[in-house]
């Protein structure tokens, strides 16, 4: 079976259709939040930076432990290299778009 970049993000649009009120509606209030935290000067701020990075990292090293259980799985079934590293890239990824989507409100409850 040959794979195909259109085929895998049809198969990922499948699976998060039914959350995409969801994902819409969280994306426009963080954008809202991202231009009050532009608006205040707060943004750049090293504190904010800080709290996003530190739940981005929880977010990553939790979703590392629990990935495998999503998937009826465990870390028995994990055989080698490939396995491990894409549990790491998306454990990496899951702590990003964490991080990314709590740095205006954290930036929004920093001093200005």
């Amino acid at each position: 079976m040959a794979f195909s970049i259109y085929g895998i993000l049809s198969v990922l649009l499948e699976v998060i259709r039914p959350l995409l009120p969801i994902l819409i509606a969280v994306l426009v209030i963080d954008a809202i939040l991202l231009v009050i935290a532009l608006k205040r000067g707060t943004l750049v701020t090293a504190g904010a930076i800080r709290l996003a990075a530190l739940f981005g990292g929880a977010a990553a090293v939790l979703t590392f432990f629990i990935a495998p259980a999503f998937t009826s799985s465990s870390f028995a079934n994990l055989a080698g290299v490939l396995d491990y590293l894409s549990l790491v890239g998306g454990a990496l990824g899951v702590g990003v778009v964490v991080a990314l989507l709590t740095w205006p409100p954290m930036a929004l409850l920093q001093r200005s």
